[in-house]
This record gives structure tokens, sequence and C-alpha cells, in this order.
């Protein structure tokens, strides 16, 4: 009996963002029933979202002090 139904995996896999290289190795690994290894890489892609939300989070911040200082001086004049 499988994981997880292929259709279903598929579709999660979408959601999360998964790349098609990705999709094929963990879909593989499902056919197999290898768990461990399906962990690890969407572990992995997990570790690869929180970096560019990490890294938009910073950016966002940066904007926020640039619209804050140009407001700031805005006000004076």
């Amino acid at each position: 009996m499988p994981i997880i139904e292929s259709e279903s995996l598929e579709e999660y896999l979408n959601d999360v963002g998964c790349s098609l290289k990705e999709k094929a190795e963990i879909m593989e690994y499902a056919k197999n029933q290898d768990i461990k290894n399906i962990v690890r890489l969407l572990r992995r892609h997990r570790q690869s979202t929180l970096d560019i939300i990490h890294k938009e989070e910073k950016q966002i911040s940066c904007l926020d002090y640039l619209l804050f200082q140009l407001e700031k001086v805005q006000s004076r004049q």
C-alpha cells in the first residue's frame, strides 16, 4: 500500500512549490516507500523556502526604514 496516493502527493508537492526535479525525486522515493529520503528532501525544501522568506523579510525591513526616513524628511518641509 502506498504511503500516500500519487495524485495527492503530486498536488501537495505543487502546492509547496517543489521544482520538477524535486517532485521527480520525491515521487520515485514514494514509489519505493523510502520515507527517510522523502523527509530529507522535504526538509531541505522547507529550509530553502525559509531562507527565501527571511531574505525577503530583511528587504521589507530595509524598505520600511527607508520609507520612514524619507517621510520624516518630508514632514519637516
